[in-house]
């Protein structure tokens, strides 16, 4: 190898924002120390030009701190996601490997590109080693692909065509995207505002599971996307919903809660406690009517008593009798005394 190409190497080293050591690249390069001293020197001339040459900012420079470590310092815009901290790599890689949204392979190539803006790459990788072992991703394919297609679909207000398979039945849709919802493991394609169907008909639904998604490409045709009063708003999804983002109508929902309410607090940041006794929570949440929010009312078990609206209150009644009947059981009423009786014990 040859003393430019070394150099250069060398250099793009440095712009990962890593620190070096000498003795590393005395190793790779099979070097004296007085050969990577000077090769050192010859950056710092290089930055120095095009600093006095007003391309480059004056702060910018190779930090040595006197034990044989090199380090490029305040490179500018540019690298700001490369001087992320080691304990927010750690973080990005964890809320990664926790959504379970990308294959093993996708997350890998995230996983090595985050791991190499690390200052000590081989201790975040002992913290992620286990989770690394036993990732299984929900996506069989990759998605990074579809999702940039989606997103310059929703640039250029173009329509998108794709294969969809529901409860066994599979369509050919058009659809307009308007936005890209991440929520419960998967990424969705939007095709409505928040207030549009997603769990009814598969020619009718606006909400699109991307992973699900197959033979999307985008079409010739445009059209204009909604008015900005009637824009798809994911922020109000979500805190509208918790963990299933289903859309909906608004509602105002009150609830008894027989847990600690921080459980409903924190996952509906909308919501308050109107009222407590003793360990019952009477809590007011600004959620909507979503099958999504129909589903964690059913979660909670006997943590909860939906108080209002009526709607709510009749769905969770229903779902939980006809769950009892799938088991065998009977509910019935006896004046003011509810009961539920066995029917394989008699």
């Amino acid at each position: 190898m040859n003393g430019q190409k070394r150099i250069l190497m060398i250099f793009l080293q440095l712009l990962r924002g890593r620190k070096i050591t000498k003795r590393e690249l005395m190793a790779t390069f099979d070097k004296k120390e007085s050969t990577i001293q000077r090769d050192m020197a010859i950056i710092d001339e290089v930055l120095l030009e095009e600093i006095e040459g007003k391309t480059m900012r004056e702060t910018v420079f190779v930090a040595r701190d006197g034990k044989g470590n090199y380090q490029l310092k305040d490179y500018g815009n540019l690298f700001d996601l490369e001087k992320l901290s080691d304990e927010e790599l750690l973080v990005l890689l964890k809320i990664l490997y926790g959504s379970r949204v990308f294959n093993a392979h996708e997350l890998k190539q995230m996983h090595e590109k985050l791991l190499s803006m690390a200052q000590q790459p081989e201790i975040l990788q002992n913290f992620l080693r286990n989770e690394e072992f036993y990732y299984e991703g929900v996506a069989k394919n990759d998605l990074l692909d579809q999702i940039q297609l989606i997103c310059e679909a929703i640039q250029e207000n173009r329509l998108v065509e794709f294969t969809y398979t529901k409860n066994g039945v599979t369509k050919t849709l058009k659809r307009l995207p308007e936005a890209i919802h991440f929520s419960d493991m998967y990424f969705y394609m939007i095709s409505d505002n928040h207030y549009g169907k997603d769990n009814a008909n598969l020619t009718e639904m606006n909400k699109f599971r991307i992973n699900n998604m197959e033979n999307l490409q985008k079409l010739a045709e445009y059209l204009p996307h909604k008015a900005y009063k009637e824009r798809y708003e994911g922020g109000v999804l979500r805190n509208q919903t918790g963990k299933f983002s289903y859309f909906g109508q608004p509602i105002t929902m009150v609830v008894e809660f027989y847990f600690d309410p921080v459980y409903v607090l924190d996952r509906f940041p909308n919501s308050k406690i109107i009222r407590q006794e003793d360990n019952v929570y009477t809590i007011e949440m600004q959620v909507n009517d979503g099958y999504g929010m129909k589903m964690w009312l059913l979660s909670q078990g006997d943590m909860i008593k939906v108080l209002s609206p009526a709607s709510m209150r009749d769905y969770t009644v229903n779902e939980m009798i006809g769950a009892l009947e799938s088991y065998g059981f009977e509910v019935y009423k006896d004046g003011e005394q509810k009961h539920v009786q066995d029917l394989d014990s008699n």
